[in-house]
């Protein structure tokens, strides 16, 4: 026999038992939709985690942090913050840009309203590296003095500290004239004999960074030089002394860009090894995509069940189908029929209703995700995911493994039925009624 004619003889078997025929392929297009519907959430849920850390700061961006060390500890064995682990750090291999940090806090004053908040300096010819985003007015440039990048969301920072009630402050952070003070209590300080005397500084604004971003929206940039200037001013009206033994010239933090997410966990990993503090959000997300895991296994493992009960409907119906056929399978014996003609037209007709059920099943699995996305909105507010947030996410590839999957499970249904038929009598066969 022919390829052609097994491939028309299996089909013309299954239409003439269409009722069983589509009872079967219903188990296994349930059984389908099931594992593609349930591993779709898993994946929808590891996406809105990351897309929810990526608010928080870039995923590609390590922050290294002094590590505590005994004070006790010779000064030549203690590892520093400084210039000199700045240039270690950009020789890490995937390290693609590096940024020391030092920050302070101090009021922003526009008029009689203020803005209490971190004043963090940076190097400016990193800035676009690391990802920070304008939305209006420019990056700052290395020969900036008093110029201040905003975050976004600062302009919700202001108040009027002698109000009596709070009302809405609108503050247009590129145009209004601003000045700085390192004051901490600016607003609410009583002068007194002993008081510090902090300067007031005009300062420009050289741009407005997007407020979406989490890490960089409530705090005000300068550069780094500027800064550490602002600081030494500050300790000098507070008449704070250097402790003895203290280094000079220490960062407070330094930022490292790596050039792929990918490389961040190895990068991360030497710089520990190098003796400092260092994290990332990738830490955060590899926690909650190993909950989102454990959760898509067990969804996974119920819609594995539903897909086992296909299978066993698919085995009940080609044993059914020797029974009413052996006759049938008795005459292609006498005929000249080869056994292994005979196991490759049960394995077709079992391949076929896998396959027919994984591809409807995939069909289904799409019209339940594209519904489930529809009405995800309010979810996605409610657990802090965002009204973007996909609840279900149908990778390219979960479609053909499901569809290759059903298929096998046919063929596996299959191979038991196959193996009677091959070992019925000829003769036998041929009596039966």
């Amino acid at each position: 026999m022919t390829s052609i004619d097994l491939i028309r003889m299996g089909i013309k078997n299954l239409w003439r038992r269409k009722l069983r025929t589509f009872l079967t392929v219903l188990g296994v297009i349930i059984g389908t939709t099931s594992i593609i519907v349930m591993l779709s959430l898993g994946f929808g849920l590891s996406q809105s985690f990351e897309n929810q850390i990526a608010q928080w700061g870039s995923l590609t961006t390590i922050n290294v942090y002094p590590k505590w060390q005994d004070p006790s500890m010779p000064a030549g064995q203690k590892v520093n913050l400084d210039d000199k682990a700045v240039s270690a750090f950009k020789l890490i291999p995937n390290v693609s840009a590096v940024s020391p940090i030092v920050e302070t806090y101090g009021a922003i004053i526009n008029g009689r309203y203020v803005a209490q908040v971190p004043i963090r300096g940076i190097d400016p010819d990193v800035m676009e590296e690391f990802g920070f985003e304008i939305v209006e007015g420019r990056l700052l440039e290395s020969s900036d003095e008093l110029t201040v990048v905003f975050g976004g969301g600062i302009k919700q920072n202001f108040y009027d500290p002698n109000a009596r009630i709070w009302r809405e402050v609108k503050v247009d952070l590129m145009k209004d004239r601003m000045s700085l003070t390192l004051n901490p209590n600016y607003g609410y300080d009583v002068p007194g004999p002993n008081t510090p005397t902090y300067k007031e500084y005009k300062i420009k604004t050289a741009g407005v960074l997007n407020e979406e971003n989490w890490d960089t929206s409530y705090a005000a940039y300068m550069p780094l030089h500027e800064v550490q200037k602002l600081i030494k001013e500050k300790e000098k009206a507070e008449n704070i002394k250097p402790q003895p033994g203290q280094a000079k010239d220490q960062y407070q933090q330094i930022n490292i860009k790596v050039n792929k997410i990918d490389n961040v966990q190895e990068v991360q990993q030497t710089i520990k090894d190098m003796g400092h503090e260092a994290y990332s959000l990738n830490d955060q997300l590899e926690s909650m995509k190993n909950t989102a895991k454990i959760i898509q296994a067990v969804l996974g493992g119920i819609g594995a069940v539903s897909l086992l009960v296909a299978a066993i409907g698919i085995t009940n119906t080609m044993v059914m189908s020797i029974y009413e056929r052996t006759k049938e399978i008795g005459v292609m014996k006498v005929i000249g029929a080869s056994l292994k003609d005979i196991r490759s037209l049960f394995l077709f007709e079992s391949a076929l209703i896998g396959l027919l059920g994984g591809i409807l099943g995939v069909a289904f699995s799409f019209l339940i995700s594209f519904i489930v996305n529809k009405f995800s909105g309010s979810f996605g507010n409610y657990f802090g995911l965002g009204p973007e947030a996909k609840l279900s996410i149908i990778p390219i590839w979960l479609v053909f493994a499901a569809m290759a999957f059903s298929a096998l499970i046919g063929i596996l249904s299959g191979y038991y039925p196959a193996r009677r038929a091959m070992n019925l009598s000829a003769l036998d066969a041929i009596r039966s009624e």
